[in-house]
């Protein structure tokens, strides 16, 4: 019997009707199900499930161009394809924009990339959200047009939990957070600065936790870092462009994916509707190009890895699809697979 592994996609829809939708993954040929909304919320841009109950977390990515706050969601899933409102707290800023739990699954962190700040969100036992949050406000802006102030885009904690890494688009800076498990408090810890105008967008661990790789959206590049734990440091080993030379439009990165066991990294390129695939050098971290494949629609903007980590699913935000790609273990390779539309698509959960 075929085993279909159940998946949400978080979408930029604000009307009423859209919102969070689940589908499922035919494991055996790649074939995605029709969507089914199972939750109305105003731009759920990103979701994150927590690492051991069955409850997912959503952005509500309000207030990017006002005074609004955004919302933090939880959702029991009881039941696949359902799921049951937990309730919500403030974001404590504008726009949240991306989610990151630590191991144990007592925290949330939420980057406001509206607002300026990160924020540490304690949980309850039963995952719901409690109200007591931690922020830390950033500051700065760069040269270009999109970095008139702070824009932490991303939120990563570290291979020790220590640190939380928060790559910050306006001010060209991935800002280091000192975090207190105990006290559940973020604290400023140092920082790691990027070119002017690159933007930093995203950063993830290797598997072993020694290298980091930071995704910059503005200049559409890849920076290979060593991490010192003990310093909560950041050292670039390698900088590697995703597009070749001379490509035509302006630079875009989104999506930033590496696979479960350490030898692949995916990266998407919204300046020619590709990913990017990136084979890694475990004794050194630094990346080969392997090769890139169309993304299948336009403006890929975020994906995710089949706990197997046999499939890639691609929400591609500007054709209002999502396409499966299987994964060659061995090389890295992606192909093909099938699509389902789904309105919006920036995210998705496993």
């Amino acid at each position: 019997m075929t085993q279909a592994i159940p998946f949400y996609v978080g979408t930029q829809c604000d009307a009423p009707g859209q919102g969070i939708y689940a589908l499922r993954l035919d494991a055996a040929t790649g074939q995605l199900s029709a969507p089914q909304l199972v939750a109305e919320v105003a731009r759920p841009t990103w979701l994150s499930r927590h690492p051991h109950l069955p409850v997912l977390y959503s952005v509500s990515e309000v207030g990017n161009r006002d005074a609004r706050d955004g919302q933090l969601l939880a959702f029991w899933m009881a039941v696949e394809g359902v799921l049951e409102p937990m309730g919500g707290v403030s974001s404590r800023g504008g726009g949240p924009t991306h989610l990151a739990l630590d191991t144990d699954g007592n925290t949330l962190f939420v980057a406001n990339f509206g607002g300026g700040q990160v924020s540490a969100v304690p949980l309850f036992a039963d995952g719901s959200l409690d109200d007591r949050i931690s922020q830390c406000h950033h500051a700065g802006s760069g040269p270009h047009r999109r970095q008139g102030g702070p824009h932490p885009h991303g939120v990563t904690l570290s291979p020790g939990e220590r640190f939380l890494l928060a790559p910050d688009m306006g001010s060209d800076r991935v800002m280091i957070h000192a975090f207190d498990p105990t006290a559940k408090l973020l604290s400023p810890a140092g920082e790691a600065v990027t070119p002017g105008g690159s933007g930093p967008r995203l950063i993830e661990f290797a598997q072993d936790g020694r290298f980091a790789y930071l995704l910059t959206e503005l200049s559409g590049e890849l920076f290979a870092f060593v991490w010192d734990e003990a310093a909560g440091s950041l050292a670039l080993v390698q900088q590697v462009p995703l597009d070749p030379p001379g490509a035509e439009g302006e630079a875009s990165a989104a999506m930033l994916v590496l696979s479960s066991d350490g030898r692949h990294l995916y990266a998407s390129s919204r300046r020619n509707d590709t990913i990017q695939v990136f084979s890694i050098d475990g004794v050194s971290g630094r990346l080969a190009g392997v090769n890139g494949v169309a993304s299948a629609g336009h403006k890929p903007w975020g994906g995710a890895l089949s706990p197997d980590g046999l499939w890639l699913l691609v929400a591609n935000q500007a054709s209002d699809n999502v396409t499966a790609f299987h994964r060659d273990p061995a090389t890295g390779n992606l192909s093909q697979a099938g699509s389902a539309s789904v309105p919006t698509p920036t995210s998705i959960a496993f």
